[in-house]
């Protein structure tokens, strides 16, 4: 007979994701929980989820990262987002160019937060490398995800033809390319500037100041406290002046926050304000949003 997840093992293994991880699991996604997690009891040699969630209790770091690692969801693909994308490329790049006054001839520093196996980050470097903007030796594209896996395919750089679905790929084929087994490999040019690390959002990063986080649903499965946390830490990691992209889903609106909101064609955007900026901007925007509810 299989082990069952019963209510009170759900209840406290989603605590203890949630205090290591920030992830939130509602009560309608538990017979997935429970197919996700048989595994490892099948693997643990463990016969209940009792004798599991006890196991997570007593401090098995190792196994409550297993668990994290399959119960996060990490589908993902190339050039995803293209009103974003084009935000980035059209707008946000043109204004972090070293030729900028206020850029003083600075690189440019990218972080891709929750970047499962690695497309996001690839796809803000191509996009780079093609402005012919920045010098790239001075570009760094950093990516990060709480899962072993997913940063390990990410460092080997080969992919499958799905992940180039999009249209919008296609001016940027000569940086992925194509094997003779169908699959796509990224050009050493692309890998030089990519980074990739594991890393819990929740936790300090070890990397400098950023130019633009890019952090796409990713939040939304998380409990607010947790979104709270990591947003204050963008906040603290990005340069005066710098910018936030989250997923169209998520949304900072109703939040105490300092970031600045900015609505452009394509996107709602967030900004850090640059030294000695009043945050009147932010007020003036939430009123106006406000205002144009009935």
């Amino acid at each position: 007979m299989r082990a069952s997840l019963g209510l009170e093992d759900f209840e406290q293994i989603r605590r203890l994701l949630n205090k290591h991880a920030g992830l939130w699991f509602t009560a309608e996604v538990r017979p997935a929980i429970e197919r996700r997690l048989r595994d490892r009891l099948v693997a643990l040699g463990i016969n209940s989820f009792t004798e599991y969630r006890r196991r997570l209790e007593e401090g098995d770091l190792v196994e409550i990262g297993e668990a994290v690692e399959v119960c996060t969801v990490n589908e993902t693909y190339a050039f995803r987002g293209a009103r974003q994308l084009r935000t980035f490329r059209d707008v946000l790049l043109p204004r972090l160019a070293p030729t900028s006054p206020h850029r003083q001839g600075r690189g440019l520093v990218v972080w891709s937060a929750g970047c499962a196996s690695g497309e996001e980050a690839y796809t803000l470097g191509a996009i780079v490398l093609a402005s012919g903007l920045f010098d790239p030796s001075r570009i760094r594209i950093f990516g990060t995800d709480i899962s072993r896996r997913c940063i390990a395919a990410a460092r080997r750089g080969i992919y499958s033809a799905s992940s180039f679905r999009d249209d919008a790929s296609l001016p940027y084929e000569h940086y992925f390319i194509r094997q003779v087994d169908g699959t796509r490999s990224v050009v050493e040019e692309l890998r030089n500037i990519c980074h990739f690390r594991q890393a819990n959002l929740l936790e300090p990063s070890a990397f400098g100041f950023i130019d633009v986080v890019f952090c796409r649903n990713v939040l939304i499965h998380m409990d607010e406290a947790s979104r709270r946390k990591v947003v204050q830490s963008f906040y603290d990691r990005l340069s005066p002046g710098g910018y936030l992209i989250l997923g169209h889903s998520e949304s900072l609106l109703k939040e105490q926050t300092d970031f600045v909101p900015e609505e452009l064609p394509d996107d709602l955007i967030y900004r850090k304000p640059n030294v000695g900026e009043a945050l009147s901007d932010r007020a003036s925007f939430a009123a106006r949003d406000r205002g144009s509810k009935p």
